[in-house]
């Protein structure tokens, strides 16, 4: 071992004398000089990216100065819309409770001073109308409104209303466009676009026709009783339609407003294509604007008087209003009811002189109008009602009227269905065929399906047709002499199948087979078959109007028993029978 050892070693040496074995020591020393640096930083940059948490600390780092920088860029803001809005959303879906808890410092003083607002409105509205209502002056505006033709709610306007902000538009200067509108309560808004429009022709005709420079425009013009006043800023103008002499503070206002909306929206008015949506906030600035001034009266002495008297009318209308409604409501109970009983039709229904009157038709087995009136809180004396007798066609009403007339037996029930009464139970067939015949004559009834009463008969009959085999005399087609009985049982059970078949309207197709055993020849054997059969056909045929006979034979290819004594070959001189439903429109054979 010691010797192979040895003699490994020698060319190794050889090797290293001739340099071979470092050479790649030193390319990986060069290599080490050359890239190394390079190499030590691609590795300090992989574990860069492959720290996660490194990755996210350089991003919350940098994120907030991207935020603040980018802040006013329009591009910015659309980019991070969507994903702002889904990611509310789902949070939303998910639980709305952290959004509601942070809205609802917001949420509820916006809220109660809506309500407020609209409550001092209705409380106005009412006070204005009570003391217009029942005066002197009251008389003469109603005088005023029937010489006019305007309505007494618009003449009290005219008298008491000192100007009013009926509508603000907000158009666009360069296009003419409207870029959004708003308007008070009970004003007739007509097509905005169209108002929109004339605004804007009214200010250019201005321009064109007195030299006016473009930077110069409408500052106002009256129509009738309104008056427009126009504020212009550099990219959209204000318009608002007054009526009434409206204060010179309102323009201020109206400065304002201008003012607010292009420092809220100035990049979307100066990038501004045609798009509204963009601008649909601004509409909140311009309800601002809607003002609504009374003119203030003196209370004259009498006025608590005339409250009395207001009130005290009120309450007898409120009285009355709540009698006359309790009325209506038990009436529109009892007239529900009414028209919810099967049998019953309202034609008319209303009041004549404090009483409630009612007509229509009722089929004679419907339920008695008069016992619902307990139930509507309603007597009698009440209501005066005219009913038409009818036969009304509602399925419930039709089966009373039908078992009354039909009286079936005991156990046999009647449903309908499409106008087809069907009976169902064990039912004798005299009952069946006389059922059968009178049932188109109850109202309502287009057909009679007795095959439900009858199925328990059927099946007994066809067994007792099927459970009957008659044997022959050999070579012969003749019957045993002990096979009378056993004929007769069988045409009185073709009988009474055919007594079901026609109560039922059902077609049953009875087939009477031939055999032979198999002595003798096929050729002989097969007429002999046809000749048994053709022999029980003969004995039941003519008393069967309703069902379809068939007799053929079979020779001996379907023997009953296999063997050759003669007690097995006379078990098969016979004659079968078979019974199935059939096509009613197959011709008899």
């Amino acid at each position: 071992m010691v010797g192979a050892g040895e003699r490994g070693d020698g060319p190794g040496r050889d090797r290293d004398d001739r340099g071979g074995a470092d050479r790649p020591d030193e390319i990986t020393s060069l290599r080490a000089l050359i890239v190394g640096p390079e190499q030590r930083r691609l590795s300090v940059l992989q574990a860069r990216l492959d720290d996660k948490e490194g990755r996210a600390a350089d991003l919350a780092e940098v994120l907030p100065r991207v935020l603040l920088r980018h802040a006013q860029d329009p591009r910015f803001t659309t980019a991070l819309t969507a994903p702002i809005q889904k990611a509310i959303t789902t949070s939303v879906r998910r639980n709305p409770k952290p959004l509601a808890d942070a809205l609802f410092p917001v949420m509820g003083p916006a809220i109660r001073k809506a309500v407020a607002a609209s409550l001092a409105g209705m409380v106005d509205s009412l006070n204005r109308t009570l003391e217009h209502s029942l005066s002197i002056k009251s008389l003469q505006w109603r005088l005023e409104g029937w010489r006019t033709g305007k309505s007494f709610a618009e003449v009290v306007l005219s008298k008491t209303l000192l100007y009013r902000v009926e509508q603000i538009f907000l158009i666009h200067r360069e296009s003419g466009l409207l870029l959004s509108h708003a308007w008070a309560d009970s004003v007739d808004v007509r097509d905005a676009d169209m108002v929109s429009g004339m605004l804007t022709a009214i200010r250019d005709f201005a321009q064109d026709s007195f030299k006016v420079a473009k930077t110069e425009s409408l500052d106002a013009f009256s129509v009738g009783d309104l008056s427009v006043w126009i504020e212009a800023g550099p990219r959209a103008l204000v318009a608002a339609v007054i009526r009434g002499p409206a204060p010179a503070e309102f323009r201020a206002r109206l400065q304002e407003t201008v003012e607010s909306i292009h420092l809220q929206f100035g990049e979307v008015l100066d990038s501004f294509s045609g798009d509204t949506a963009q601008l649909a906030d601004a509409r909140h600035s311009l309800e601002a604007c809607l003002y609504t001034e009374y003119r203030s009266e003196a209370k004259r002495p009498g006025t608590r008087g005339a409250w009395i008297v207001v009130a005290l009318g009120v309450l007898a209308m409120a009285v009355w209003g709540g009698v006359r409604w309790q009325s209506a409501s038990r009436w529109d109970g009892y007239l529900s009811a009414l028209r919810a009983e099967p049998g019953i039709v309202v034609l008319s229904a209303g009041r004549d002189w404090g009483q409630f009157v009612v007509s229509g038709l009722r089929d004679p087995l419907a339920r008695d109008p008069q016992t619902l009136l307990p139930a509507a809180g309603l007597s009698p004396d009440d209501v005066r009602a005219a009913w038409t007798p009818y036969f009304a066609l509602a399925p419930a009403l039709v089966v009373t009227r039908a078992t009354s007339l039909l009286r079936p037996p005991p156990g046999v029930v009647l449903t309908i269905t499409d106008g087809v009464l069907s009976a169902a139970g064990d039912a004798p067939v005299d009952w069946v065929a006389e059922a059968r015949r009178t049932a188109p004559f109850v109202a309502g009834v287009a057909s009679f399906d007795a095959a439900g009463a009858l199925s328990t008969q059927t099946r007994q009959s066809i067994a007792a047709i099927e459970g009957q085999t008659l044997l022959f005399l050999r070579g012969r087609a003749a019957l045993l002499p002990d096979q009378e009985p056993a004929l007769s049982a069988l045409v009185a059970s073709v009988r009474t199948l055919d007594r079901i078949a026609a109560a039922s309207s059902q077609t049953f197709r009875v087939d009477i087979v031939g055999h032979t055993d198999a002595d003798g020849a096929d050729e002989a054997n097969l007429p002999l078959s046809q000749a048994r059969a053709d022999v029980v056909r003969a004995a039941i045929d003519p008393d069967t109007a309703h069902l379809q006979i068939v007799s053929h034979g079979e020779s001996s290819r379907r023997p009953v028993v296999v063997g050759d004594n003669e007690l097995d070959k006379q078990r098969n001189r016979r004659v079968t029978i078979t019974v199935t439903r059939a096509d009613p429109r197959a011709a008899k054979r």
